[in-house]
């Protein structure tokens, strides 16, 4: 029998036993998106009160989840409530490349924007390090997985051999079922010293023998343009002839089709790669295209069940799962992640539909809560590419104080309406010159503005969004007027967030 063994691997299981422990304890900050109640109130004049209730999301039995923090602690804290009950885990984690990957900050209305490091990849004891951190969260993982579930690892070259040891020893070589090869064209070709690398692998693993595998024509690959050049009907229905030759003579039968394609094989030529100018770009290198995820979610699981991506990124297979009808989990440890996932989902209606992309999607994404399992005021968030480097400035991030910003407020017997009228931050000064040439007046620093007008204290639920995309550089700073039907003490919250990240909170009172 063959065992396979690296440092730090014998100890792990102990160690995540007591990350268990600890993380069924962690408190945790969130806030509750109810895109259809948001619908009606964006760009309005007015906003009467349509009685959003808290009670809105006790009647759901499920409210999907984003969440910022560290997927270990994450998975470990998951384990109590959702042990064996996830059908589908797709992730897409680091290669083991060496290099670093950005995500674009865009700034104001035109196109400009500043690089800023999405994740390193580079890893400190090198090949065991990096096999220990997968490793770690393969075991939890495979433990929310339900027994008919699957799990879609997205990896490439530099490490795919191992990590299909490591699949094979913790899922069951027989429970292996396809290495998928994802080619598309490269980008540039920069070698002539070996073959061009352009493909992804997938690798595709089962819980158990006995798995959910759909046989949905939707997941079909189109037929090749021979096949489709030559496609005829008759009586009976569409069919194309195939060639052979027997005894010297050509011979050829009609072979009729039902579907609009071929089942999938195990290479995907059929779906392209992002590309920068594409509506559903998010300003993330290693973003995934929507595409590539409809296939594997409508492949191997069901309508309503729960889809998990615990590397979420730009929130590709958050997005598709949606459109598609499956619950989710999506966890990141980058702010900005989770911030652009957000974002995406409240504006997903004006989305391709994946089941007709040459259509919008037009439906508003379910209620979800947004949750921070790390600490916002220990994180180093403020990317270093909007500071000086010059020594005099070593200490820039520490010296930057948090924004100002200031409101218009006007209440009304039974209303209240705000406006921000500036934003400002006290010191400039810590900023580098390449940033102050992008930002042309203060709006450009407000990317996000949400507003609870009937706060309890505890979570925040919005009823009033405005927002920045990558595609859409506008934000509507005059909040509408809200009315209230009944009498009473009120607070409302008012949340405005950067493009630095940001979170500035104002509460303000109003009595009816």
């Amino acid at each position: 029998m063959v065992n396979l063994n690296w440092e730090g691997k014998n100890t792990l299981k102990d160690k995540l036993n007591r990350e268990i422990e600890r993380e069924s304890n962690n408190k945790e900050l969130e806030s509750i998106y109810i895109p259809n109640l948001l619908k009606k109130k964006h760009g309005k004049d007015d906003i009467k009160n349509d009685k959003i209730k808290k009670s809105t999301i006790s009647k759901e039995k499920w409210t999907n989840r984003l969440i910022w923090g560290d997927n270990l602690n994450v998975l470990s804290k998951l384990m109590n409530e959702f042990r064996q009950s996830i059908e589908l885990i797709y992730i897409d984690p680091p290669f083991f490349s060496g290099g670093n990957y950005y995500h674009k900050i865009f700034i104001g209305k035109g196109k400009k924007y500043i690089k800023n490091l999405a994740y390193n990849d580079k890893w400190e004891n090198n090949l065991s390090s990096y096999l220990n951190f997968i490793y770690a969260r393969l075991i939890l993982m495979k433990e929310l997985l339900k027994p008919e579930g699957s799990i879609y690892l997205h990896i490439d070259w530099h490490v795919s051999h191992y990590i299909k040891l490591l699949l094979d020893d913790l899922f069951g070589k027989e429970n292996f079922r396809n290495e998928i090869i994802w080619a598309y064209p490269a980008a540039s070709a920069q070698t002539r010293r070996f073959f061009i690398r352009s493909y992804d692998t997938i690798l595709f693993y089962t819980k158990s023998d006995d798995y959910l595998f759909n046989d949905d024509p939707a997941i079909y690959m189109e037929y090749s343009d021979r096949v489709k050049n030559n496609l005829k009907t008759d009586e009976r229905g569409t069919f194309y002839y195939r060639g052979g030759s027997h005894d010297g003579k050509k011979l050829s039968r009609k072979v009729y089709v039902n579907e609009s394609g071929i089942f999938p094989r195990d290479v995907w030529k059929d779906i392209p790669y992002l590309r920068a100018n594409t509506k559903t770009y998010q300003g993330f290198s290693t973003q995934k295209p929507e595409r590539l995820l409809k296939r594997i979610i409508l492949a191997s699981s069901n309508p309503k069940s729960l889809v998990a991506d615990f590397f979420s990124g730009s929130g590709s297979t958050i997005a598709a799962a949606e459109k598609l009808n499956r619950k989710w989990i999506a966890v990141d440890n980058n702010w900005f992640s989770i911030h652009t996932t957000m974002k995406r989902l409240l504006s997903i209606n004006k989305s391709n539909d994946l089941m007709n992309w040459n259509k919008k999607y037009r439906k508003e994404a379910k209620p979800f809560k947004v949750i921070y399992l790390l600490n916002k005021q220990t994180q180093d968030r403020i990317p270093d590419s909007f500071l000086k480097k010059d020594k005099i400035y070593e200490n820039a991030r520490n010296n930057l104080k948090n924004p100002e910003v200031y409101l218009d407020i006007v209440k009304g017997d039974n209303s209240i309406s705000i406006k921000i009228i500036d934003f400002q931050f006290k010191d400039e000064s810590v900023f580098s010159k390449k940033t102050l040439n992008r930002i042309k007046s203060w709006e450009d620093w407000v990317d996000f503005i949400s507003v609870d007008f009937n706060y309890n204290g505890k979570r925040m639920i919005p009823n009033w969004v405005s927002y920045k995309l990558p595609k859409k550089r506008s934000i509507k700073l005059q909040i509408p007027k809200y009315e209230y039907s009944k009498p009473g003490n009120y607070e409302v919250l008012v949340k405005i967030v950067d493009i630095l990240g940001n979170e500035l909170t104002q509460k303000i009172y109003i009595d009816v």
